[in-house]
């Protein structure tokens, strides 16, 4: 009697034991499964069509929405081509261009938020759109700032002036509201996030939004540390949730990236990383972000990298950690070098990323011009 039960015991542990193996390793082939490697979803050969580009202006900052009758939205910041490209912090204006298909051609309709006056806290420059839909409304999160006095459409100021690190420096993020993402937009008189103690010093800016499957309104943005110089104690980007899409929000305490923790230094970085773009796919959250402060995170070097996290709030970097580098092979076999190619923002269907687009600087340095990648 006392082997039978041995055996049966053995028997039931074996089981046991047979079947959480088969489920750690189902699991594990899961979880390798669900691990994403963006760079493979990236075209080996970009089409000339996926290019917006606007005579006699510098753009910069799209991102792609699609209404109910099928029609692809793309917003966008541009400024006066006299002007330079470093006027993007002092005269820069938010217009919309449509298409039928998502990678584009997209045809330029309007200017949906111009100048309104230095009176206004995003007066006189208005950038980097993100543009969800929520229920029956548009959202359009955006940076803005005002400038001096002296302020004037048609007047340049130089990177090198105090008067433009000033106007630079009163970067807040706001919120527009709409029906339709051609507007009319409906922006507020205060900023949905101002610099303080609970968010950042010196700057808020760059904000990415969307909508966790835990129904909260998660929104990521980037501020400066304490400290002196123009970059202070260097540029770190954090993550903010609240509710509803008009807040308030309450920050989550660490940054996406500290990269001295990562690299093990005490260095400092004016940028940990910059620019970026949080969304949810699968099983996990994920960023996109250039890392270009040397010494590089990754064995890529200045290029767009990939994080990954479980909660949306701790972030690593990801196994397969390139997304883009900085060259662009065209589809009549042209390969071209960019200086800057950033501002990363995805449309979303179905769950899966459909177009990464992008703002892009060549080296030449004569132009700049917006990309709608569409992904395999």
């Amino acid at each position: 009697m006392k082997l039978s039960i041995t055996i049966l015991v053995g028997v039931l542990f074996f089981q046991s034991c047979t079947h959480q193996s088969s489920f750690k390793k189902n699991s594990t082939e899961k979880h390798q499964k669900s691990i994403l490697d963006f760079s493979k979803l990236v075209p080996d050969k970009i089409p000339y069509s996926a290019v917006f580009r606007q005579e006699g202006f510098w753009l910069w900052d799209p991102c792609v929405v699609r209404s109910d009758d099928g029609i692809y939205h793309l917003l966008y910041s541009r400024w006066k081509k006299e002007l330079g490209f470093d006027a993007w912090a002092i005269h820069a204006e938010i217009a919309w261009a449509t298409s039928k298909s998502a990678e584009g051609p997209y045809e330029f309709q309007s200017v949906v938020l111009p100048s309104r006056g230095n009176k206004y806290w995003d007066g006189n420059s208005v950038f980097n759109t993100c543009v969800i839909r929520h229920k029956d409304k548009y959202y359009l999160y955006y940076t803005g700032n005002y400038g001096s006095d002296s302020w004037h459409p048609d007047r340049g100021i130089k990177l090198s002036s105090e008067e433009w690190w000033e106007q630079r420096n009163r970067q807040r993020i706001g919120v527009a509201v709409a029906n339709h993402p051609g507007g009319p937009w409906r922006r507020s008189d205060k900023p949905l996030i101002d610099v303080g103690e609970d968010f950042g010093q010196g700057i808020i800016a760059v904000p990415n939004v969307f909508v966790s499957p835990k129904g909260d309104v998660r929104l990521f943005y980037k501020t400066i540390a304490p400290g002196p110089g123009q970059f202070g104690g260097g540029v770190f980007h954090y993550g903010a949730s609240s509710s509803s899409p008009l807040g308030p929000f309450v920050r989550h305490p660490n940054p996406l990236v500290d990269k001295r923790k990562i690299l093990n230094t005490d260095k400092h970085f004016n940028f940990h990383v910059d620019d970026h773009f949080e969304w949810y796919q699968d099983d996990r959250y994920y960023a996109i972000v250039k890392d270009h402060d040397t010494p590089f995170m990754t064995p890529h070097g200045r290029s767009l990298i990939l994080l990954e996290s479980q909660d949306g709030h701790d972030w690593n970097i990801s196994r397969h950690s390139l997304v883009k580098d900085f060259i662009i092979n065209w589809e009549d076999e042209m390969k071209q070098k960019f200086i800057r190619l950033e501002m990363p923002k995805l449309l979303i269907e179905r769950g899966k990323p459909r177009i990464l687009s992008l703002a892009a600087l060549p080296e030449s340095k004569d132009e700049s011009f917006l990309i709608m990648i569409p992904l395999k």
